[in-house]
């Protein structure tokens, strides 16, 4: 007896392998069914598994809870029904019912609004965003009622109770070496756009521009328009003291003048006015105006006193005034000649 065959009784006697009188074959699989033949460029379906469903008409009723898992908002779903969704009907009614049933507003009701910024970021950074906001606003009105040039005190020299329309000195009596009386109000001019304004309101530089011209060169061509035309086209209408110095000085060389400045004392003023040169001073703001503005020196009466042109008031440029209230006025003075 051969070894392998006794290894081979061994392996049948432990049930490991079957002897080899009974070994069993394996069956053979059995081959796929062939595939159906279907036609070329035809797309496979795909079996998801799942019927599909018909395409739902488009409703402005959401879709109920067991059709998917989508939970429509009670509120919404509740003014949908009754026609008073502001989409529905856009008006004040739809939207103050809309926002009076939502349900934040409900949480607000019931638990406060300190809890709710607690629980809500969103609703805490916003409150603090307008909160912040109101907080700018009341500073900007506060530097604004500040800075504001208040008006002449009732017994300032400066206060005014003029009343109607000055009238201004008529164009054929203007001449050299005497300054007229022009005033903003006057009809002539009066509405003429100026800054942000009209001539009537703010246009007191362009106006006693237009006297120191007359006196200074007699010349009746140009009136306050020109000058304020001028002052518009180079984007010199703002009403700060600088700005109006630079409109005289410039618009001056413009039209045939020499308008130097000059130091503001009793000294230097008595010698300008005396010499029947023009003064053109820049008053400062809560003075002859609450803005800064312009007046007119023109001569010294018996009294001592200056004689001025002011375009903004016909009492002012009727009395006299001390020297010193014209220096307390003045921010910058300017003789005025021809060029």
């Amino acid at each position: 007896m051969s070894t392998a065959t006794v290894h081979r009784r061994k392996l049948s006697a432990t049930g490991t392998v079957p002897p080899s009188g009974s070994t069993a074959k394996p069956k053979p699989r059995s081959p796929r069914p062939p595939l159906a033949a279907s036609p070329q460029g035809a797309a496979r379906p795909q079996d998801t598994g799942q019927a599909r469903r018909p395409v739902r008409a488009a409703s402005l009723h959401p879709r109920a809870v067991a059709a998917s898992n989508f939970v429509p908002d009670p509120v919404t779903l509740e003014l949908t029904d009754r026609a008073e969704h502001p989409m529905l009907t856009p008006s004040w009614h739809a939207f103050r019912a809309y926002a009076s049933n939502h349900p934040q507003l409900s949480e607000l009701k019931a638990q406060g609004l300190v809890p709710m910024m607690r629980a809500h970021q969103g609703l805490r950074l916003a409150i603090f965003a307008v909160a912040a906001a109101l907080v700018l606003l009341l500073v900007a009105l506060l530097a604004y009622w500040w800075l504001l040039p208040a008006p002449a005190a009732a017994d300032s020299p400066y206060a005014t109770a003029d009343a109607g329309t000055a009238q201004s000195t008529a164009v054929d009596r203007w001449e050299q070496g005497v300054v007229p009386s022009l005033y903003q109000s006057d009809t002539s001019w009066a509405d003429v756009p100026y800054g942000q304004a009209t001539l009537a309101s703010t246009g007191a530089a362009p106006v006693s521009l237009a006297m120191a011209y007359v006196a200074a060169t007699g010349d009746t061509t140009y009136t306050p328009v020109e000058f304020a035309q001028w002052a518009t086209d180079h984007d010199l209408t703002a009403a700060g003291v600088d700005t109006i110095g630079a409109f005289l000085q410039q618009a001056g060389s413009a039209f045939g003048l020499a308008v130097e400045p000059m130091a503001v004392d009793d000294r230097t003023l008595r010698h300008a006015i005396v010499s029947n040169v023009p003064v053109l001073v820049v008053t400062q703001p809560g003075t002859f105006a609450p803005a800064a503005s312009v007046v007119v020196l023109d001569d010294i009466d018996k009294d001592s006193r200056i004689v001025l042109h002011d375009p903004t008031s016909a009492s002012r440029s009727a009395k006299g005034w001390a020297f010193g209230d014209i220096t307390g006025a003045a921010a910058l003075a300017f003789t005025v000649h021809e060029a």
